[in-house]
C-alpha cells in the first residue's frame, strides 16, 4: 500500500499557528458529524458484499477477504482546514477522502432454510505502518448479516435475496497540528502547545438490502439496493500536551457553556447523529470453482459517497 500514500500525503503537514473562535471549532466538529454520519453506511458496507446473491443452504460455505476504500466528503475536513489554515488538506480530491478498509468475511448455508448468514471483522492502524507514529489512522469493523433467498437462480432467472445486517464501526485520523495555537472563548484565550487534530467516529448500523445476481458462464454480475440507519457519535478536536490560558474553574465553565470536554490534554468536540442512508451497490465477478473473485462498486444517494471494493474468496 505504499505505506497508506494516499493519506499521509493528504494528511501529513504541519499546521501553521492558528488563532480562531471555539464557537466557529464547535461549529466545524458539528458539521463534521453530520457529514460523517451519511458516510459511515458505506463504511459498513465494506465486506460481505459478495457478488452471490444467495449462496445455498448448508454444507455451502465461504471465506475470503475484501479490501477496498470508502471516500469520505472533502468538504467535511476543508472547513476546518480553512478555520486553522491548514493548506494541505484544502487540496482533496473532489470524490474526497480516501479512507483503506479491508475485512476478512464468511458465510455459512442455513439447513432448511433458503438462507445464509455472513460474518466480518476488520482492524487497521496505520501508526506501525508510517515512518513516524505522529501519524495515524485507524478503525475497527465488526459486523454481519442474513439473507433469504427470494429466487434461486434456476434457468434463465436470477438469484434475489433480502437481507438484514448490523455492524459497528470506529475510526480516527490523527494529524499534526502545529506547535502552538490559540482559541477565542468567551472567558478568554485558550493557548494549546505541541498540538495534534484529530477526527474520529463511533457507529451501529443497521441494514436492510435486496440483491439480484446471475451467473453467465464464468461471470456472476450482480447489483442490489440498500438502506442503512446508523448510531453515531462523531466529531473531533484538538491534543494538546499543555493548556494555558484560563483557570481550573474557567476551564469547567467553559465546557459545561459549550457542551464541549476540555481538560489538560485538549479539546474533545463530539456530536451524536442519527441518520439513515440509501446506497446502490454491484459488481462483477469471476465464478471458477472453489476460488472467486469479485470487484464492487458501491454509491452512497444520501451522501453521495463513493466505495470500491475487491474480495477473493474459497467457497464451496
Amino acid at each position: 500500500m505504499k505505506k497508506i500514500g494516499i493519506i499521509v500525503l493528504l494528511l501529513t503537514m504541519t499546521f501553521s499557528v492558528a488563532a480562531y473562535d471555539l464557537v466557529d471549532l464547535t461549529d466545524s466538529f458539528d458539521n463534521f458529524a453530520d457529514d460523517t454520519a451519511d458516510a459511515l453506511p458505506m463504511m459498513a458496507g465494506m465486506g460481505l458484499n459478495w457478488n452471490d446473491a444467495y449462496m445455498g443452504m448448508f454444507p455451502r460455505f465461504g471465506i475470503g477477504l475484501t479490501a477496498g476504500a470508502v471516500f469520505i466528503p472533502a468538504d467535511s475536513f476543508t472547513e476546518i482546514a480553512d478555520l486553522i489554515d491548514a493548506d494541505g488538506l484544502d487540496n482533496l480530491p473532489s470524490i474526497g477522502l480516501p479512507m483503506p478498509m479491508y475485512t476478512v468475511d464468511a458465510r455459512i448455508g442455513i439447513p432448511i432454510l433458503p438462507m445464509d448468514a455472513g460474518f466480518k471483522i476488520g482492524a487497521l492502524d496505520t501508526s506501525s505502518l508510517l515512518d513516524s507514529s505522529d501519524y495515524s489512522l485507524n478503525y475497527m469493523m465488526v459486523g454481519g448479516d442474513v439473507r433469504y433467498a427470494i429466487l434461486k437462480g434456476k434457468l434463465i432467472m436470477p438469484e434475489l435475496s433480502v437481507g438484514i445486517g448490523y455492524t459497528y464501526l470506529r475510526g480516527e485520523v490523527l494529524v499534526p497540528a502545529g506547535s502552538s495555537q490559540t482559541v477565542a472563548t468567551d472567558l478568554g484565550n485558550l493557548t494549546l502547545d505541541d498540538t495534534e487534530l484529530f477526527f474520529d467516529w463511533s457507529a451501529n448500523i443497521f441494514d436492510f438490502k435486496v440483491q439480484a445476481s446471475k451467473k453467465l458462464l464464468l461471470l456472476n454480475l450482480s447489483a442490489g439496493l440498500g438502506y442503512s440507519y446508523g448510531v453515531t457519535t462523531a466529531g473531533g478536536g484538538i491534543n494538546s500536551d499543555n493548556i494555558s490560558g484560563l483557570d481550573d474553574a474557567q476551564v469547567t465553565e467553559m465546557a459545561s457553556l459549550y457542551g464541549i470536554d476540555i481538560d489538560s490534554y485538549g479539546i474533545d468536540i463530539e456530536s451524536e447523529v442519527n441518520a439513515g442512508a440509501l446506497r446502490l451497490f454491484g459488481g462483477a465477478g469471476l465464478n471458477m470453482p472453489l476460488f472467486k473473485l469479485d470487484f464492487g462498486l458501491n454509491y452512497g444517494v444520501t451522501s453521495q459517497t463513493l466505495g470500491l471494493t475487491s474480495n477473493v474468496r474459497f467457497q464451496l
